[in-house]
């Protein structure tokens, strides 16, 4: 698997601790299968990471990985907030981009359901297209997915999060999730792993559970095919 999305980078947001608990939590990443991991730390009112202070800690883990034998390949992204994906300035959202290209986007349970469209209205001038995180978490999109239809024609990719498959935020949100899933209405599914331990770090359930349900193929185009054509500048 290509992670891309987890909050990896420690001592940021609402992710790992400290650097132990990050290096823990690449460990359980790695016996899930993951080979490589965009971290995507928040870039938000309440987390407005700094981007060089985020790339400091990319360089510090992945000098501690390798010391702990861990393999786990590393890039750095960002995961955006509504309210800064329409209001940062053009080149703090350019260098977050994935491969310069794909801006991974958060979708809270109350954004309106009119801002898919929206945002990559903004983002096309910029050279950039959204990946939207976890929109089964949106409300308005749960009552009406075609909502972001607009944004998929312009390119727009959706992205559903482990934690969402297996529960973690609710029986409303897990349906919402595997119906985006079974439909084909998905194009990545990640990890959003936070801290090692927890609901969000056991991603090998999940991953028996896909290839259970939508067979190995689908669940290899959403978790190895598409997430490397992102990886590689490419929409999946």
């Amino acid at each position: 698997m290509i992670d891309t999305h987890c909050h990896l980078l420690p001592e940021l947001d609402d992710g790992p601790r400290s650097l132990d608990e990050a290096i823990e939590l690449a460990r359980e990443l790695e016996a899930a299968g993951v080979t490589a991991a965009v971290c995507t730390p928040h870039f938000t009112r309440r987390y407005p990471t700094d981007h060089q202070a985020a790339q400091d800690r990319l360089e510090q883990l992945r000098e501690a990985l390798r010391g702990a034998a861990l393999r786990l390949e590393l890039t750095l992204a960002a995961e955006v907030g509504p309210n800064a994906a329409l209001e940062a300035g053009d080149d703090t959202l350019r260098v977050r981009a994935i491969a310069g290209r794909f801006l991974l986007v958060e979708l809270v349970p109350d954004t309106p359901g009119g801002f898919p469209s929206l945002c990559a209205e903004r983002l096309e001038p910029l050279g950039l297209t959204p990946v939207f995180a976890h929109p089964e978490r949106c409300r308005a999109i749960q009552r009406d997915p075609s909502v972001l239809a607009d944004a998929r024609e312009r390119g727009a990719a959706v992205q559903v999060v482990a934690p969402s498959l297996a529960g973690a935020w609710g029986s409303t949100v897990a349906r919402a999730a595997w119906s985006f899933v079974a439909a084909g209405r998905a194009d990545l599914v990640a990890s959003d792993a936070h801290r090692p331990g927890s609901t969000r770090g056991a991603l090998r359930p999940v991953l028996e559970s896909l290839r259970e349900r939508i067979g190995r193929a689908e669940t290899a185009r959403l978790t190895e095919d598409g997430p490397a054509r992102l990886c590689a500048g490419e929409r999946p």
